[in-house]
């Protein structure tokens, strides 16, 4: 069996080129040789790319086919080769990890078809057999340091990994950007969550009217509001020209309805419309809003997303009651595989999922008014979900229940891997848009009416 590798080999050349020396380009450079690509050309152009990526200088088309042409004299006709390889690649930064490990693997292969290539000689060769002890110790230095790389994860050492988290810690003390980790540029709440970690699932969990899908929107907002940074939603309850509403209404700081109704704008009114406008238009924010995915439907779409889009930061479902379950399976079970899966494609994708979830509205509606702050348990039908998620954010506002609180939105952390569980974040509540303000001002607003006393019994919501 001849292992083919020139496919994968020209498209991580192609990739490495279009990512400049990215951090992730920079990772994989690391990890490849110039003996782990099969043709000359190839070796050639892989060590133009390592060469300029040492020396810090541009790493570009040109810059690689002048500096093969310096390496290499008996080749005329590396710029076409490179023009022709970038031209025609189908990989993406997105998937450059897993086709350096195919390189990697074909090289494995092939090494070790070369060594059982040698063993077969010498023992074809072998026509004393008072040698064999030899022949034996032959064949064993062949094969010594012999490796073959699966799809696996192999152990690492705490040494190894804990040099790069010194780097990446030197580099956030010195205010770099980490890639790994996605801001959502809401200031308060980034302090308290030190951002996304690019392997989360996170969970948004509330009763009807707690402002849960307004979260989201908020979040991905302040996700796209950095330059370049993508996002694609999932929408299974609202229509597209739905939530392009909601995100402009946002923007404006005007209610939905003044959109919905736009006979009674007015000139300024008119001029917020156009300012929200303005403010999203140009952003990566995509959208689908087709009925009856089921889980595997939307991590393929996100895959193939990814793929096409490189810099997409968040992935987003509203929300987990409306997806296609699985119907053999019990419901609870179903819907606990729906966020297991999205947790193991965080974790292939290098993007964190948001799953939104209906929170059971009777038993907290059944607890006085004083301990109604839901909690992760509250999750509708399935406690899986709590289990697989790294961050959930329940949403609460007393409003919902009391006409005279204050309309300020909580949002509790009732689970947190990387923050601390029980924080509470506060917002106002305006217009049905979530808006930023001083912390202890709103938790001194709300902690002074409930110091005076509510009513403690059920109160029925109308929805």
């Amino acid at each position: 069996m001849t292992i083919d590798s020139n496919f994968y080999e020209r498209d991580v050349l192609a990739t490495l080129i279009m990512a400049k020396n990215s951090q992730k380009a920079r990772s994989v450079i690391n990890k490849l040789t110039v003996d782990m690509f099969a043709s000359r050309i190839n070796k050639t152009a892989y060590k133009a790319i390592q060469e300029l990526s040492e020396s810090g200088d541009i790493i570009d088309s040109i810059a690689v086919s002048e500096r093969m042409s310096h390496n290499d004299d008996a080749d005329n006709n590396n710029m076409l080769y490179i023009a022709d390889m970038v031209g025609e690649s189908s990989c993406s930064e997105a998937s450059l990890i897993a086709f350096a490990k195919r390189v990697r693997q074909s090289y494995y292969i092939r090494d070790a078809q070369s060594r059982v290539q040698q063993a077969n000689d010498l023992i074809a060769g072998l026509n004393d057999i008072s040698k064999v002890g030899d022949l034996a110790a032959d064949i064993e230095q062949i094969f010594n340091g012999l490796m073959l790389e699966t799809n696996d994860q192999k152990p690492v050492k705490f040494k190894e990994v804990a040099k790069d988290y010194v780097k990446e810690l030197q580099s956030k003390a010195k205010g770099e950007v980490d890639e790994f980790i996605i801001k959502t540029n809401i200031d308060g709440f980034d302090d308290l969550t030190g951002g996304f970690n690019d392997t989360d699932l996170i969970i948004i969990g509330g009763t009807p009217g707690s402002g849960k899908t307004e979260k989201l929107v908020s979040i991905i907002k302040g996700v796209t509001q950095t330059e370049g940074a993508g996002a694609l939603m999932f929408s299974l309850e609202m229509s597209n020209k739905q939530l392009v509403e909601r995100a402009i209404s946002g923007s404006a700081n005007l209610p939905v309805s003044a959109l919905r109704n736009p006979q009674g704008l007015s000139s300024s009114g008119w001029g917020l419309v156009e300012r929200g406008l303005g403010d999203l238009v140009n952003r990566e924010f995509y959208m689908i809003d087709q009925v009856g995915l089921n889980v595997s439907d939307i991590i393929a779409m996100a895959t193939r997303h990814k793929q096409d889009h490189p810099n997409t930061k968040i992935f987003a479902v509203d929300y987990a009651g409306l997806l296609d379950l699985d119907q053999s399976k019990r419901h609870d079970l179903a819907l606990g595989e729906v966020s297991r899966k999205l947790k193991l494609a965080a974790k292939e994708l290098k993007t964190p999922f948001i799953l939104l979830t209906q929170l059971n509205s009777k038993n907290i509606d059944a607890r006085p008014l004083a301990d109604r702050h839901p909690r992760a348990s509250d999750i509708k039908d399935s406690s899986r979900i709590e289990d697989d998620a790294d961050l959930i954010l329940l949403c609460y506002r007393e409003k919902v229940y009391e006409d005279k609180a204050p309309d300020i939105s909580e949002t509790i952390f009732a689970k947190a891997r990387h923050a601390v569980k029980g924080t509470i974040y506060y917002e106002r509540f305006i217009n049905g848009h979530f808006v930023e303000d001083r912390q202890d001002l709103l938790k001194n607003q709300l902690d002074a009416y409930r110091s005076v006393g509510v009513n403690s019994s059920p109160v029925k919501k109308n929805f």
